[in-house]
């Protein structure tokens, strides 16, 4: 289990669409926290549009990781909104605080943060899968 304090300096992350966006975020995680260098093609597109957004990240999914039905830290979760038919939004998955989290940003957000993932539901998202990465 993650201690709080080690997640404190990932939270509050401002989002910025073209150099800290949700997958920015997890290779920041991964590469700070969990001591992974996770590496997306050299110029990974950065799609705007959030249709175009879920069609990379799933692209790269089958690339960088493969489906758990039990998470363990530092483990991707990747989730949709609502109202999309694919998932476009990626997180870092992390137990602290006697309960399952995920750390993630958006534009929506503003800033990075650190759900429960039992109230993703309640900020319109909702989880499509947990990912071990390679």
């Amino acid at each position: 289990m993650l201690d709080a304090l080690q997640l404190d300096r990932f939270v509050g992350i401002p989002y910025c669409p073209r150099h800290m966006d949700c997958a920015d975020l997890a290779l920041l995680v991964q590469r700070e926290l969990f001591g992974r260098t996770v590496v997306l093609a050299g110029k990974r597109a950065r799609p705007l549009d959030l249709d175009a957004q879920a069609a990379a990240i799933a692209d790269y999914c089958s690339e960088l990781g493969m489906g758990v039905e039990q998470p363990q830290d530092g483990d991707a979760v990747l989730m949709r909104d609502f109202d999309a038919e694919q998932a476009g939004h990626i997180g870092i998955y992390v137990f602290t605080n006697y309960a399952p989290h995920v750390l993630h940003t958006s534009q929506k957000l503003g800033a990075s943060v650190l759900h429960r993932v039992q109230d993703l539901q309640g900020y319109g998202l909702v989880v499509e899968g947990y990912y071990r990465w390679k």
